[in-house]
C-alpha cells in the first residue's frame, strides 16, 4: 500500500475552474469542478456534471460562417432521448420544441445501434468539449457506451483552404484511433477502451444548408468507464493519492517502447510545430539536432529570407538584430548540449508518445472512501511523438504543475487574485507530483534534469506566437539566457 506522507500544504483554499482562462469564478467545497464551456480544455465533457452557459443555438445561422455547433441555451444535458422521441411523434397539431442540435441525433443512434447490435434505451447525459459532444448511451442489454461526435461537419466548410482542415480532421481521427488500439495492450496507461471509430466523410455538397447528416462528423464509440473528469478531492490525502496515480500513468506512458511501424506512420504527421520534410526520423542525436535547428530556422528565419515586417504582424519587425543574435547563440548552444549517441546512457533520443493535454480534465476519476482511482485517460487529439529529452511532464489540475528552467517544480496558469497561502498549497502539489514521478520512473526524471536546457529551448520555440507581440523582446531575452548558458558550459570546459 502506498505511503502518503502528510504534505507541508496550506489549508484548503477556494479554487477556480480548471480552464485556460482561469476566470475568478471561485468554488469552495466542490469535488467536481464546473467546466467553463467557453474555454474548455477538454473535448470530452460528457462525464462531468457541468453548469452550461452557452449561447442559444440559432437554427437560422449562416451555416457557412458558423461551422461549430454550440450548446443550447438553458439545457442541462439531460433528457435528449425523450426529447427526440417527443419530436418524432409530434404532428402539425401538436408541435414540440425544435431539436437541440443541427446534427441528426437519430442518424447517430442508428449508426451506434448497427455497430452494437442493440437499441439505445437512454441517453442520461450529454456534454460539450472544445471539439466534440459526448453522449452517455445506455443500450437495451445494459451496456454503457460513450459516443463522441464532432461539433463540426467538414462538409460545411466553404473557405478556399478547407482541404487542409479536412485532411487534418481525418488524420486526427486516424491517429487517435491508432493510439487507442496500441494502448489497449498496456492497461497501466489507462487509455479509454475504444470500440468503434470512423473519420468524417467528405462530399462535394459545399455551400448548401446542412441536412444534419452525421457522416461529415468524426465519431468515436467507447466503453464507458466509471468516474467523471475534473475531480479534485476535498481530502488532502486523497488529492495526493490522485497525484500519485497521475504520476504513475505519466511514467508508464513515457516508458512505453513504441513499435517501429507506429513511429514510421505518425511521427512526421503528428508534430504540428515543425515541418520534417527531408529529415530522417530516427532515435538519434542527428534527428534531435535537425528537429531543433529546423524549428529555430522557422521561427527566426534569416533576414534576407523573410520580409522585415511579417505579413501577419502589421507594424512589428519580425527579424531584428536581437532575434538574429539569439539565433546564433541558440545554434551554438543546441550543438553543445546534445551528447553524442555513444554517450547517451539514459535514452535521451528514444522516441516517446506524448498525450499533449495531460490533466484531470481528460481523465475519468472515481473518488472512493479509501482511495481515488483514474479509470481512463482520453482525448489524444493533441498527441504527438517526440524525442524523450523534449518530453513535457506537465500535469493540469487547478493550475499547471510544471518544471522550471532548473528542473524545479513550479506552477503556472494561476488564477487572478491567488493568495500567498493558496500559491504555497498549489506549489506543494507540484512538488509532490514530481517526487511521485521520480519515484515511479526515476529514468524519466533523470532525463528531465539532464535535458532541461534543450527542453527550455524547444518550449520557447514552439510557444512563440502565443500572445507574443514583440519578436525582438521575446528572442532578446531568450538570447540572453542562451549566452549565459554558453558561458556556463564554456567555464566548465576550462
Amino acid at each position: 500500500m502506498m505511503h502518503l506522507p502528510t504534505p507541508p500544504l496550506a489549508g484548503l483554499s477556494p479554487l477556480p475552474s480548471p480552464s485556460p482562462s482561469c476566470k475568478p469564478s471561485f468554488i469552495s467545497s466542490l469535488s467536481r469542478l464546473p467546466t467553463d464551456p467557453e474555454s474548455s480544455r477538454s473535448s470530452w465533457s460528457s462525464d462531468s456534471d457541468s453548469d452550461w452557459e452557452d449561447d442559444n443555438l440559432d437554427i437560422d445561422h449562416d451555416f457557412d460562417e458558423d461551422w461549430w455547433d454550440d450548446w443550447p441555451l438553458d439545457w442541462d444535458g439531460k433528457g435528449l432521448l425523450q426529447r427526440l422521441v417527443e419530436a418524432e411523434s409530434c404532428t402539425e397539431h401538436a408541435p414540440v420544441s425544435l431539436p437541440l442540435f443541427r446534427l441528426n441525433v437519430r442518424d447517430l443512434l442508428d449508426e451506434v445501434e448497427k455497430f452494437a447490435g442493440a437499441q439505445v434505451t437512454d441517453i442520461p447525459v450529454v456534454g460539450k468539449g472544445a471539439n466534440f459532444f459526448g453522449m452517455h448511451l445506455v443500450l437495451e442489454n445494459a451496456q454503457n457506451l460513450l459516443a463522441r461526435i464532432a461539433r463540426i461537419d467538414i462538409n460545411w466548410l466553404t473557405y478556399d483552404d478547407k482541404d487542409e482542415l479536412v485532411n487534418q480532421q481525418i488524420s486526427d481521427v486516424e491517429f487517435e484511433s491508432a493510439v487507442y488500439r496500441l494502448l489497449v495492450q498496456y492497461p497501466n496507461i489507462k487509455a479509454a477502451n475504444l470500440l468503434y471509430s470512423r473519420p468524417p466523410r467528405y462530399s462535394n455538397n459545399i455551400g448548401t444548408t446542412p441536412s444534419g447528416d452525421v457522416q461529415g462528423r468524426a465519431l468515436f464509440l467507447f466503453h464507458k468507464t466509471e468516474g467523471v473528469n475534473n475531480v479534485w478531492p476535498l481530502d488532502p490525502l486523497q488529492r495526493l493519492a490522485l497525484l500519485d496515480r497521475c504520476a504513475e500513468i505519466r511514467g508508464a506512458l513515457f516508458g512505453l517502447d513504441l513499435p517501429n511501424n507506429f513511429v514510421e506512420s505518425w511521427t512526421a504527421l503528428r508534430l504540428p510545430w515543425t515541418n520534417l520534410d527531408g529529415i530522417q526520423i530516427t532515435p538519434t542525436r542527428s534527428f534531435t539536432l535537425a528537429l531543433l535547428t529546423r524549428k529555430l530556422e522557422e521561427v527566426i528565419p534569416d533576414a534576407n529570407e523573410c520580409p522585415h515586417v511579417g505579413p501577419e504582424r502589421d507594424g512589428v519587425a519580425m527579424v531584428g538584430p536581437k532575434a538574429l543574435a539569439a539565433k546564433v547563440s541558440l545554434k551554438q548552444l543546441i550543438s553543445m548540449i546534445l551528447p553524442d549517441d555513444k554517450e547517451d546512457h539514459l535514452g535521451l533520443y528514444r522516441l516517446v508518445l506524448e498525450h499533449g493535454d495531460y490533466g484531470i480534465h481528460n481523465m475519468s476519476i472515481v473518488e472512493e472512501e479509501s482511495e481515488t482511482l483514474v479509470t481512463s485517460l482520453y482525448d489524444w487529439e493533441s498527441g504527438h511523438i517526440i524525442p524523450a529529452l523534449l518530453s513535457n511532464p506537465q500535469l493540469a489540475v487547478y493550475v499547471d504543475l510544471q518544471l522550471d528552467n532548473e528542473s524545479q517544480p513550479t506552477i503556472s496558469r494561476i488564477w487572478e487574485g491567488i493568495t500567498e497561502e493558496a500559491h504555497a498549497e498549489q506549489l506543494g502539489y507540484a512538488k509532490y507530483y514530481y517526487d511521485a514521478l521520480q519515484r515511479h520512473h526515476p529514468q524519466y526524471f533523470s532525463i528531465l534534469k539532464q535535458a532541461r536546457d534543450a527542453r527550455h529551448i524547444w518550449t520557447a520555440l514552439i510557444s512563440f506566437g502565443e500572445g507574443v507581440d514583440d519578436h525582438e523582446l521575446y528572442f532578446g531575452r531568450l538570447g540572453n539566457w542562451a549566452e549565459e548558458a554558453l558561458y556556463r558550459l564554456r567555464s566548465v570546459d576550462i
